[in-house]
C-alpha cells in the first residue's frame, strides 16, 4: 500500500467545474454532464481533491494536472494512479 500525503502541488489555473457522477466535457457542444451517453471532445476534471480517497488494488485511475490535494486530505493509492 501507498500513501501519497501531499499539502500543496503548485496551480497556477483557475478552479475546473464541479462535477459528481460519470464526467465533466467540454467542446462543440457546450458543457456537458454526461454519465451513461457519449460526451464531447475535451473531459474536464477539478484541480484540487477536497475529500479523502483510496485508490483500490484493483483500479486504475487518472487525471489531468496539476493535482492539488487539500491540506488534512489524503490520497490513498493502492492500485494505479496516473496524473498526465
Amino acid at each position: 500500500m501507498s500513501t501519497l500525503a501531499v499539502d500543496t502541488i503548485t496551480n497556477e489555473a483557475g478552479t475546473g467545474p464541479s462535477n459528481a457522477g460519470g464526467g465533466f466535457f467540454k467542446g462543440e457542444r457546450g458543457s456537458v454532464n454526461v454519465v451513461a451517453a457519449k460526451g464531447d471532445i475535451f473531459r474536464v476534471n477539478e484541480q484540487t481533491l477536497n475529500t479523502s480517497t483510496t485508490i483500490d488494488s484493483d483500479e486504475n485511475a487518472s487525471c489531468t494536472g496539476p493535482l492539488t490535494v487539500a491540506s488534512g486530505v489524503t490520497l490513498t493509492v493502492n492500485g494505479n494512479l496516473a496524473v498526465i
